[in-house]
């Protein structure tokens, strides 16, 4: 087991959609309450409903700590779909989406408090973690220098990686 990512490292902000979402009993009552709400919504649009902040690493490779790789998560309503995405930026600031998944309704329903996104968020970026831990085959200040040096690069092993997530990238079954 690795200890890169901690729960500390996690972030989970609040937004209106969260609170709705917190509140609603399944997709169909949280479309509602956003109708009530008098909350704007658009199908084509992307909104954050629990934005988490970034998680840097490879630090000591950079004489800027704003130039550095970084990985961030977030859970979004999407196409009327919660999804949950996890990006990847390079040390230049460019980012990459490298997973996206269609919460279910049995997932939105375990979901009653900030603490339960937070637990989400963490739960499935230390499985990222594991993925690049395994796949890289080292400790994991190796594995995520070989993994930072791969986004540079542009050159990932994402299907190795991804594999260690117990929740699949399903957009397509969507859509």
């Amino acid at each position: 087991m690795t200890d890169f990512i901690s729960k500390e490292s996690v972030f989970a902000n609040s937004t209106k959609l969260a609170e709705i979402l917190i509140e609603s009993d399944g997709y169909t009552d949280f479309h509602e309450k956003i109708v009530s709400n008098n909350i704007e919504y658009n199908e084509q649009k992307t909104y954050e409903v629990v934005p988490s902040g970034f998680i840097d690493f490879n630090q000591h490779l950079y004489e800027n700590i704003n130039d550095m790789n970084s990985i961030s998560t977030g859970i979004y309503l999407e196409m009327s779909l919660i999804t949950y995405r996890i990006f990847i930026w390079s040390s230049k600031g460019e980012g990459f989406e490298i997973f996206k998944h269609v919460l279910r309704g049995e997932e939105i329903s375990k979901l009653n408090r900030i603490e339960d996104f937070k637990e989400y968020l963490y739960n499935h970026i230390h499985e990222l973690e594991q993925g690049i831990v395994k796949t890289y085959g080292a400790d994991a200040k190796k594995a995520f220098e070989d993994f930072g040096m791969g986004i540079e690069s542009r050159k990932l092993p994402l299907p190795s990686i991804l594999q260690y997530m117990t929740i699949e990238n399903n957009i397509q079954d969507f859509r």
